[in-house]
C-alpha cells in the first residue's frame, strides 16, 4: 500500500509540477504580450554610459541646441541617430528649392544628447548574417522577396564604406572585415548549414565559407568548444563618430536650414485644427521646451516610435540589449581590426568586433549579446525601454565568453583588466522582422491631414540589425519626402541611382494592410518557443 501511495504521490507531484510550469509560461506570455502592446514612454534621463560616446570628435555638438526653440518648421525629425541623419542629408541635398510647398527649415529633436540612443549604443557591426536573415524572413514573405530584402541589407556595406571614404570620415574607422560565426552545438551548426544551402540557391552571388572544427581552430585560433564555423564579408565602424560627422557637415553646409535641438523630448504630436489639420503647418509638435508647428513630422526613434504612433503598439516593441568594451588578452591574435566574430548557441548569440590597432596597441574588443542568459532566457528583456539598467547574468556572460572559446590563445588579461565598460541599449523588434518605412496612414496615427501638402513619416523597427537597415531606409524616406521617388536620380555617395522602386523593397512600406496582418501574439511567441 505504501508503494502504491508513493507512486500516486509522485504522479500527482509530477502533474502539479507540469501545471505550475504551464501556469508560469502562460503568465510570462501574458506579461510579455502586455509589455509589447504598451506605449514606449520616453528615453530615461540617465542611461548607462556607452564607450562609443567617449572623446566625441565634435564636442560642440554633444548638447547643441538653439537658445530658443524654433516655433515653426517644414520638417521635424524626431531622433538624431543614423536614421535621422540619413533623412536630413537626403532632404537637404535632394530638395527642390523652387517647389511649393518647399522644405526650407528642418528641425531635429533629440530627447537626450546627440546620437545617444540606439546608434550610439550598438555593436558597430555592418553585418547581415544573410543565411540566418533569409531563413527568418521566409516566415513572412516568399523566397524571391526575402532575397530582395537580403540584397538591400547587403548593399549597406559598400554604401557606408564608400560614403565615409568620400566624406573623409576617418574617425569612423569604417572598414570591411572578414566575419566568422562560431557554432558550439551540433544542432545549431546543422541548422546553419541548411540555411547556407538555402541562401546559395536564392542569393548565389554572396560568398560564404564553411569550416570544420579543425579548420576553425587552425585559421581562427579558437579551441575545442567550437565545432564548426561559417565566414563571409561584413563591416565594422564607430557608429557615433560616423553619425556626428554627418551632422557636423550638414550644419556647416546648411546652417540656415537645419537646427538640432538636444535635451528636447517630444511629448506629443497633435493637429492644430480640430477639423482636419488642413493648414500649411497642421501639426503641433509638443516638446519639453515648447511647441513647434510643422508641415511634416518624421519618426526616426526606432523602438520608441510606438509612443507617438499608437497603431504600431503590439506590432513593434523593444529588446534591452547589452554591449561591452573589453581589452584583448595578451595572447589574442592581433589582426588590426580586420576581423569580426559571432558566437552562436541555442536561442542566443554574441556579436563581436575589434577596433584597429593604434600605435602598436590592439584595439578594444566590442562585444555584445548574451541576451538569452538572463533569468528568464531573454523573455524578461523584451518590452523594456530603460537603458539605465543592466542584467547581471548577461554581463557575467559577456565578461567570460572570449577566454572561454579562445584560450589558450587569449592568455592573461591585459593590464587594467578585461572589462573597460558595459552598457545597455534599447533595440526595436518588429513582429514580421522588417522595418517600417514610408508615409504613415492616419489610421495608425489618429491624425489626418491633407497629404498633398503635409504628412507623417517613419523609418524604424530594425529588429537588431540597424546598421544594415537604417541608412538606406532613412535615405529612401528622404527621397519620398522630397517627392522624387519616381525620378531617375543619378548615383551619389550614400544613395543608389535610379528610381526608388529600383532599389528600395516594397515589403518595407508601413502600409495599414501590412500592419493589420501583424499580431502581438506572434511577436511574443518568437521568444516563448
Amino acid at each position: 500500500m505504501g508503494a502504491v501511495l508513493s507512486s500516486i504521490g509522485r504522479a500527482f507531484k509530477g502533474i502539479s509540477t507540469s501545471i505550475n510550469t504551464l501556469r508560469g509560461l502562460y503568465s510570462e506570455f501574458r506579461d510579455l504580450e502586455q509589455r509589447a502592446s504598451a506605449p514606449a514612454g520616453y528615453p530615461v534621463a540617465s542611461p548607462t554610459k556607452s564607450f562609443w560616446l567617449d572623446d566625441p570628435p565634435f564636442p560642440e555638438l554633444v548638447d547643441t541646441r538653439s537658445p530658443t526653440l524654433p516655433d515653426r518648421a517644414d520638417v521635424v525629425i524626431i531622433g538624431s541617430g543614423i536614421t535621422g541623419a540619413a533623412i536630413a542629408r537626403t532632404i537637404l541635398t535632394e530638395r527642390n528649392t523652387d517647389a511649393t510647398p518647399h522644405l526650407d527649415d528642418i528641425v531635429v529633436l533629440e530627447a537626450r544628447q546627440l546620437c545617444s540612443g540606439a546608434t550610439g549604443r550598438n555593436g558597430g557591426h555592418i553585418k547581415v548574417s544573410p543565411h540566418v536573415t533569409f531563413d527568418q524572413l521566409l516566415q513572412t514573405v516568399p523566397p524571391e522577396r526575402a532575397a530582395t530584402l537580403v540584397r538591400f541589407m547587403i548593399r549597406h556595406l559598400p554604401v557606408l564604406t564608400e560614403l565615409t571614404k568620400s566624406e573623409n570620415i576617418a574617425v569612423a574607422e569604417c572598414r570591411e572585415v572578414e566575419s566568422v560565426d562560431f557554432y558550439l552545438g551540433e544542432r545549431d551548426l546543422a541548422g546553419a548549414l541548411r540555411q547556407v544551402d538555402q541562401l546559395r540557391k536564392w542569393v548565389p552571388e554572396f560568398e560564404l565559407h564553411v569550416w570544420t572544427a579543425e579548420e576553425a581552430r587552425q585559421k581562427f585560433s579558437v579551441n575545442e568548444h567550437v565545432i564548426g564555423a561559417i565566414s563571409y564579408t561584413a563591416g565594422a565602424l564607430w557608429p557615433y563618430r560616423f553619425v556626428t560627422a554627418i551632422w557636423s557637415d550638414l550644419l556647416n553646409r546648411y546652417s540656415k536650414s537645419l537646427s538640432i535641438e538636444t535635451s528636447t523630448t517630444v511629448l506629443d504630436v497633435e493637429l492644430g485644427s480640430s477639423v482636419s489639420g488642413s493648414g500649411s503647418y497642421p501639426y503641433l509638435v509638443k516638446t519639453s521646451r515648447g511647441i513647434i508647428q510643422a508641415r511634416h513630422v518624421v519618426h526616426a526613434t526606432n523602438a520608441f516610435s510606438t509612443q507617438l504612433v499608437p497603431g504600431l503598439r503590439g506590432k513593434m516593441t523593444s529588446l534591452l540589449a547589452h554591449m561591452s568594451a573589453q581589452r584583448p588578452g595578451k595572447e589574442f591574435p592581433d589582426v588590426n581590426g580586420s576581423r569580426s566574430w559571432s558566437v552562436m548557441f541555442g536561442h542566443g548569440f554574441d556579436y563581436i568586433t575589434q577596433r584597429p590597432t593604434v600605435n602598436g596597441v590592439p584595439g578594444e574588443i566590442m562585444l555584445g549579446g548574451g541576451f538569452s542568459q538572463s533569468e528568464k532566457q531573454g523573455v524578461d528583456q523584451i518590452g523594456i525601454f530603460d537603458d539605465s539598467k543592466l542584467n547581471t547574468l548577461t554581463v557575467a556572460h559577456l565578461d567570460g565568453i572570449m577566454p572561454t572559446i579562445f584560450s589558450p590563445n587569449w592568455g592573461d588579461d591585459a593590464v587594467g583588466g578585461r572589462m573597460k565598460r558595459v552598457w545597455s541599449g534599447v533595440v526595436a523588434i518588429s513582429a514580421d522582422f522588417r522595418p517600417f518605412v514610408g508615409r504613415l496612414d492616419h489610421r495608425l496615427t489618429g491624425r489626418k491631414v491633407d497629404e498633398s501638402r503635409s504628412g507623417e513619416w517613419i523609418a524604424a523597427g530594425y529588429t537588431g540589425d540597424g546598421m544594415v537597415w537604417a541608412w538606406l531606409c532613412g535615405t529612401a524616406l528622404g527621397v519620398m519626402i522630397t517627392g522624387k521617388q519616381d525620378e531617375k536620380l543619378p548615383p551619389a555617395y550614400g544613395r543608389p541611382g535610379g528610381t526608388l522602386a529600383e532599389w528600395f523593397p516594397e515589403d518595407l512600406y508601413a502600409t495599414p494592410q501590412r500592419v493589420n496582418r501583424m499580431d502581438v501574439a506572434d511577436l511574443a511567441g518568437m521568444f516563448m518557443n
